[in-house]
C-alpha cells in the first residue's frame, strides 16, 4: 500500500503544468483581451511529459516482472523506489533556459519507468498471494494507487502556501517535498515486500467450474483475444492520459470564457479537479473490483464503457465555455470512476482468460496498451507534434495548443469498437 500511494502521486501531474511553464520563463500577459502565459515551454509539450511517462511506465513492466522473479521483488522494488524519488528531485533543476528534453527525461522517462516497476510488480505479487480474491485484492492495491494523487494534491497545496497555486516561486519547494515523501514511502514499502509462492492456493470454485487453462505468453499472443483485450485496455487508458495530463485545461476550456481559460487552468479552483479525479478513480477501483467478483468482468466493462461513451457525447455536444461546473464535475468524475474500475478489472480479466500461472508476464504484455494509449493521447492533443504543437481555435474562439475536439472524436470511435469487442469476445480454447 505504501508503494502504491507513492507511485500514484504521479497522477497529480496536471497541477504542475502552469508551474513549469512559468518556471521556464513564461509570464502572464494580456493577448487580444485574454490573459495568457507567454513564453516558457508550451502547454501541450509540458502535459506530454505525463503521457511519455505513461508509455515508459508500461514498457518498464516488461523488464520489471522478469527482474523481480530473478532477483526478488524486494531488491528490484527498492532500487526502483530510490530512482523514482531521485527523478522527482531532479525536476527541481528545471528553470529558465531548460530544454523540454530535460523535463521529459526526469518527469517522463525515469519517473514513468520506475513507476511502472513499482506499480505492476507489487500488484501482481499481491494477486498471487490471494488468488481466490483476485478482484478484491486488485481493487485494494490500485485504489491506494489512485489515492496517491489525492493525498499528494493537498500536501502540494499546503507546501505551496497562499491559495495553493503552484507557480514559478514555489514549484521547487513542492517538488522537493514530493520527492522526499515519495522516496520514503516507496523504499519503506519495498523493504516490507515478500515474494509470493509459485505454488498458489487452490483455485476458486468459479475457476474450477470454468476449467481455467494456463496460457504461456507465447501461446497467449497466438490468440485473437489477446489483441482484442489489448485494444480495449488502450482505449480505457486514454481517458487517464487525458485526465492526468490536462484535466485542469479541459475543465477551463469547457466552462470558462476565452479570455479566462489560460489563467483559470492554473488556479486553485482548477487544481481541485485533480482531487476529484483521484477520489472518483479510487472509488471506481474499490466498487468495480468488488462488483467484478460478483457479476463477472464483462458486465463491469459494459457499464464503464457505456458511461465513457456518454461523457464523450456530452463534451462533443456542448460548446466550449458553455458547460456548467456541475456538468464538468459529473463528466470528469464519471471518466475517472470508469478508468479506476477498468484498470482494476483488466488484470483479473487477463488471468480469467489466460490462467493465473503466467499472469504477471501475460498482463505486462497486454499492459503495453496503457503506454501506447497515453502516447496516442499526447500526439492527438498536440495535433501530431508535441515538440511544436499547433494552435487550435475552439468553437467559442478560445485558442489552445491542446486539440481536445480531435481527441474526443477518436476516443468516441474507439469506445464503440471496444463495446463491440466485449459483446463478441469469448475465452480462448487452448490447442492440444
Amino acid at each position: 500500500m505504501f508503494i502504491q500511494l507513492s507511485a500514484g502521486s504521479f497522477y497529480a501531474w496536471a497541477i504542475f503544468n502552469n508551474g513549469f511553464m512559468l518556471k521556464t520563463g513564461g509570464v502572464v500577459k494580456m493577448v487580444n483581451g485574454a490573459k495568457k502565459i507567454v513564453g516558457g515551454l508550451p502547454a501541450a509539450s509540458v502535459s506530454f511529459t505525463f503521457t511519455l511517462g505513461m508509455l515508459c511506465l508500461s514498457l518498464a513492466t516488461l523488464a520489471g516482472i522478469p527482474l523481480a522473479k530473478k532477483y526478488g521483488i524486494k531488491i528490484v522494488n527498492t532500487i526502483a523506489a530510490i530512482i523514482y524519488g531521485l527523478s522527482i528531485l531532479g525536476l527541481t533543476m528545471i528553470g529558465k533556459g531548460s530544454s523540454i528534453w530535460t523535463l521529459w527525461l526526469f518527469g517522463g522517462v525515469l519517473l514513468g519507468a520506475m513507476n511502472g516497476v513499482l506499480y505492476l510488480t507489487s500488484l501482481t505479487n499481491a494477486i498471487k498471494w490471494f488468488p481466490e480474491k483476485k478482484g478484491l485484492i486488485s481493487g485494494i492495491c490500485v485504489a491506494c494507487y489512485g489515492l496517491g494523487s489525492f493525498v499528494f494534491k493537498y500536501i502540494a497545496m499546503w507546501v505551496a502556501g497562499g491559495n495553493g497555486v503552484i507557480n514559478a516561486s514555489n514549484i521547487g519547494r513542492v517538488l522537493l517535498w514530493w520527492g522526499i515523501l515519495a522516496l520514503v514511502l516507496a523504499v519503506v514499502g519495498s523493504l516490507l515486500l515478500k515474494d509470493a509462492p509459485e505454488v498458489v492456493a487452490a483455485p476458486s470454485a468459479a475457476e474450477a467450474k470454468s476449467e481455467n487453462v494456463n496460457f504461456s505468453t507465447s501461446e497467449m499472443l497466438h490468440t485473437p483475444q489477446a489483441y482484442m483485450i489489448f485494444f480495449c485496455l488502450m482505449t480505457a487508458c486514454m481517458f487517464m492520459g487525458l485526465l492526468g495530463a490536462a484535466v485542469t485545461n479541459m475543465a477551463a476550456a469547457w466552462t470558462q470564457s476565452p479570455k479566462d481559460v489560460s489563467i483559470w487552468a492554473g488556479s486553485s479552483a482548477a487544481a481541485f479537479f485533480v482531487a476529484v479525479v483521484a477520489i472518483a478513480n479510487t472509488i471506481g477501483r474499490f466498487v468495480m473490483g468488488w462488483l467484478s467478483d460478483i457479476t463477472g468482468r464483462k458486465p463491469v466493462f459494459f457499464i464503464t464503457f457505456i458511461i465513457q461513451l456518454l461523457t464523450l457525447l456530452a463534451l462533443l455536444m456542448t460548446k466550449p465555455g458553455d458547460m456548467s461546473m456541475g456538468m464538468i464535475y459529473t463528466v470528469v468524475m464519471a471518466m475517472a470512476f470508469c478508468f479506476g474500475g477498468n484498470i482494476t478489472v483488466f488484470p483479473t480479466f487477463v488471468s480469467d482468460y489466460f490462467g493465473l500461472r503466467d499472469t504477471s508476464r501475460n498482463y505486462s504484455v497486454i499492459y503495453q496498451g496503457f503506454g501506447i494509449g497515453a502516447i496516442l493521447v499526447g500526439f492527438l492533443m498536440a495535433s501530431g507534434n508535441p515538440l511544436n504543437p499547433g494552435k487550435v481555435t475552439l468553437a467559442n474562439g478560445a485558442v489552445l495548443t491542446q486539440n481536445f475536439p480531435l481527441l474526443y472524436k477518436v476516443l468516441l470511435v474507439m469506445v464503440i469498437i471496444s463495446l463491440v469487442i466485449f459483446a463478441v469476445i469469448k475465452k480462448p480454447v487452448k490447442k492440444a
